[in-house]
């Protein structure tokens, strides 16, 4: 198909993702349709009369122009050619990145999730334990009373005043075990306290929804 001048002049292109730049291409094609108007305009305006031509000159002319128009046209074609292909690539990256993205964000949940899942175990663990300690205070405590009753009753029959002495050296020996029994379990109840806080954190990080934009979005358009 041939191409007047002002068709190429006025040739619109396809732009896509990072593709040519639309002004310098329009650049391009002004400055060769001006050069086309040139070629194709009459020789002289009657001012001055025109200088004689070489023989071969004419046939030169014909042919320079036949390769002008195939060039102008490999440019178009090379150009709409390139674009096609720059657009395949950016839609290629665009679901690289949103696929990308997805893995990301399934990896963040599942990491999330594992997190809550051990704090939840530590503060199983540690509640056991605890319950633990606190049986076993529970029953050192007993014995500690049940042997101090019984001594305090033997030193009773044996000297009320010696008794009286021991009974409340006994007592304050009970009491002093007694708060120490207690703060180990106010420092497990705080541990647990803890653990309980922690294991929230984590579970509301786990089930929190997935910030918008981490699925890709959409790709800009060209």
């Amino acid at each position: 198909m041939s191409l007047t001048p002002d068709q190429i002049a006025e040739k619109e292109f396809l732009v896509g993702l990072r593709g040519y730049d639309k002004d310098e291409v329009r650049s391009f094609l002004t400055t060769v349709a001006d050069a086309l108007r040139a070629a194709s305009a009459p020789a002289g305006d009657g001012s001055a009369a025109p200088a004689e031509p070489a023989a071969p000159a004419p046939a030169a002319a014909g042919t320079d122009w036949a390769n002008l128009g195939d060039e102008i046209a490999a440019v178009l074609r090379t150009a709409h050619e390139q674009a096609a292909t720059l657009r395949s690539d950016a839609e290629t990256e665009v679901a690289a990145l949103r696929q990308q993205a997805d893995a990301d964000a399934t990896g963040t949940r599942s990491a999330a999730e594992a997190h809550a899942e051990a704090i939840r175990a530590e503060a199983e663990q540690a509640r056991a334990e605890a319950a633990t300690k606190l049986t076993a205070a529970q029953d050192e405590a007993l014995t500690l009373v049940a042997g101090a009753q019984d001594r305090v009753a033997k030193m009773l029959e044996s000297s009320k005043l010696r008794a009286q002495q021991e009974a409340e050296a006994s007592v304050a020996h009970l009491t002093a075990q007694i708060a120490e029994l207690t703060s180990a379990r106010d420092a497990a109840k705080a541990h647990l306290a803890d653990l309980r806080t922690r294991l929230d954190k984590a579970i509301a990080v786990a089930e929190a929804p997935v910030p918008a934009g981490a699925d890709g979005g959409e790709a800009p358009q060209g």
